[in-house]
């Protein structure tokens, strides 16, 4: 029986087990088959396998094969025996599903493609999943060559981690815009990531943990600092994401309308290691773009999405709060109309402001919640006392109420209630 290498064999090292791989895909007089091996110690061992595996069908002169050379490449050729006695390749460039380029040359190309349309901190996201977990089980091989089972061998090693579905879920959306793009604009035949499908979720929705009204009054009643007692009763009456509100400078705060505008946020990732970014001047360190003053990095941004820019309106006892603060903050030298309400000159950081949010929890006896959840506790606020939802995914800055029905599904316990009502009739 003779054997024809369409392709391979490849020899690729899991940088995460440290093991060998081996594969290829040859045809023999009844039909095309793939050849793979995985879990191998060493290279030198792996090439050893596929040499007795090729030595069943072909003469293979050994003389010209050196499995101590580290490289493939170097001994890509060997001769065997077929009626014109030639050489045969070991990789065939003609490989139907071949495109020419690995995921780690693939990765590069997308890198560059994202970072002309995404917000940085987006292609930071982006680029980390793909970097720590789909390079090194997939970097050196051929885009095209990836196959459904390996898929599913990669999403049974990180089952088999600690990750949480919802972040195995990330890496998974990540490694699925790769191979999209590569589809669109590199000839990759299909998507196999998408074809294997998502990681099962097979974990209980956890308790979204929020501040009930007599919580937030408990720990607002130990905050002995005015700036913290100003942005902990903003994120907690206003609802704003947190990069919103540390970005909020005084020039957005209309105290005759009595409302806020949302239409920047603040980013402290870079796109990736080595990005390069315009840095902003000392003169407004407000002002959109990359700021780096004083040992400070950090980037004004656009907010979330289009429905992120909004005026929301204030409660009349924030608007009295921040009133009295703004009293104390104009009373510093440097004050402008530019600077951040929450911090003055600079943005406070999100490490900061965590830390405070815990030491004030722990004072007042509650329980802790992380800086987000205030937007939460906002939501359930809202709708525990009976507000339209759709008031409040327009307040939030959801980009449709879909977004906010998902959510907050669970929190609405009088609608269960009502349908009881509804249905319990007299029989």
């Amino acid at each position: 029986m003779s054997l024809n290498i369409i392709w391979g064999p490849t020899f690729t090292q899991d940088k995460t087990t440290k093991k060998w791989n081996i594969r290829a895909k040859y045809q023999t007089d009844e039909k095309i088959k793939e050849f793979r091996k995985r879990g191998i110690d060493s290279k030198k061992e792996a090439k050893l396998i596929w040499l007795d595996f090729y030595g069943q069908f072909e003469s293979i002169d050994l003389n010209k094969v050196d499995v101590n050379i580290p490289s493939v490449e170097q001994f890509e050729l060997i001769k065997v025996k077929d009626s014109r006695n030639a050489i045969q390749p070991w990789f065939n460039q003609n490989s139907q599903k071949h495109i020419g380029l690995t995921i780690n040359e693939l990765y590069e190309l997308y890198k560059n493609y994202i970072t002309q349309r995404l917000k940085s901190g987006s292609v930071r996201s982006a680029c980390d999943v793909i970097r720590k977990f789909v390079l090194p089980t997939f970097g050196d091989l051929d885009a095209g060559e990836i196959t459904t089972n390996d898929i599913l061998d990669w999403q049974n090693f990180l089952n088999s981690t600690k990750y949480k579905y919802k972040y195995k879920s990330k890496i998974y959306c990540g490694f699925t815009a790769l191979m999209n793009y590569g589809i669109k604009f590199h000839n990759l035949s299909e998507n196999v990531v998408s074809k294997v499908g998502n990681f099962k979720n097979n974990e209980q929705r956890r308790e979204m943990l929020i501040w009930s009204e007599d919580e937030f009054q408990k720990v607002y009643s130990v905050i002995n600092d005015q700036l913290y007692q100003c942005l902990i009763a903003f994120l907690y009456l206003m609802g704003t994401r947190e990069g919103e509100a540390l970005a909020l400078t005084w020039r957005d705060v209309d105290f005759i309308r009595e409302e806020v505008k949302i239409n920047k946020s603040i980013n402290r990732k870079r796109a990736e290691k080595g990005y390069k970014a315009e840095i902003m001047g000392f003169e407004n360190l407000s002002a959109m773009g990359w700021h780096n003053v004083c040992g400070r990095k950090y980037e004004i941004t656009t907010p979330k999405n289009k429905a992120s820019y909004r005026q929301i309106v204030l409660p009349k006892n924030l608007v009295n709060i921040l009133k009295e603060y703004k009293v104390i903050c104009e009373q510093e030298y440097d004050f402008a109309e530019n600077n951040f309400v929450f911090g003055g000159k600079f943005p406070l950081s999100s490490q900061t402001v965590r830390r405070r949010l815990n030491e004030y929890a722990d004072k007042a006896g509650v329980k802790r919640i992380r800086v987000h959840d205030l937007r939460h506790s906002h939501a359930s606020l809202l709708i525990n006392k009976g507000q339209n939802i759709l008031i409040v995914s327009q307040r939030l800055g959801h980009s449709d109420i879909t977004q906010t029905l998902n959510t907050y599904s669970h929190l609405f316990p009088n609608v269960q209630k009502q349908i009881i009502d509804a249905i319990d009739l007299e029989l």
